[in-house]
């Protein structure tokens, strides 16, 4: 599509894009969002494709706008079924949410290492023998058990790291005084 021509599209019909979307998902972020998102498909089309560029434009902010209500249903209901199984099975909910936060801060740490290391720790922690890391990693099997345990030295320097830096931020042991 030119330029000219997208410009003259989006100054024309975004407001009312927006507000088409802010009706339907009822919030002014996920709209504007959602407007973006219709003019980024629209950008992407031929101008061939389309013989009505608005009419186009506002089909496509309408399935975007009710598949985000959608997906936030599927999501709340998620939430919900997880909370009711948690509260049946009898786990503390406490307990639930510093599982959550424990695994948010080693998913950080593995974010932070090397590819390598990080796929070394999710192949052996995810049950995998020495022969099956070497295999997936295209690696020697006899050097598995050396590059784990750099590997699980570099995870625990990390997370000590991180777990150093909460405390302070947090108020805890190491955090200044005034």
């Amino acid at each position: 599509m030119e330029t000219t021509d997208f410009q003259s599209l989006f100054f024309q019909h975004y407001a009312l894009v927006y507000r088409v979307l802010f009706r339907v998902v009822g919030n002014k972020e996920d709209a504007q969002d959602l407007a973006l998102e219709a003019f980024w498909k629209l950008w992407q089309q031929s101008p061939a494709q389309l013989e009505n560029p608005a009419g186009w434009l506002f089909r496509v902010a309408t399935r975007l706008g009710y598949n985000a209500l959608r997906a936030a249903k599927r999501r709340e209901r998620y939430e919900l079924e997880t909370a009711r199984q948690a509260l049946e099975s009898g786990q503390d909910p406490d307990r639930a949410v510093e599982r959550a936060d424990e695994r948010r801060r080693v998913r950080g740490v593995l974010e932070r290492m090397t590819e390598r290391d990080a796929q070394l720790l999710v192949l052996r922690y995810s049950g995998l023998a020495y022969k099956e890391i070497a295999a997936a990693l295209d690696i020697s099997p006899n050097s598995v058990g050396t590059l784990l345990a750099r590997a699980e030295e570099a995870f625990e320097k990390l997370y000590s790291d991180d777990s150093h830096s909460e405390g302070r931020s947090e108020g805890g042991p190491h955090a200044s005084r005034r």
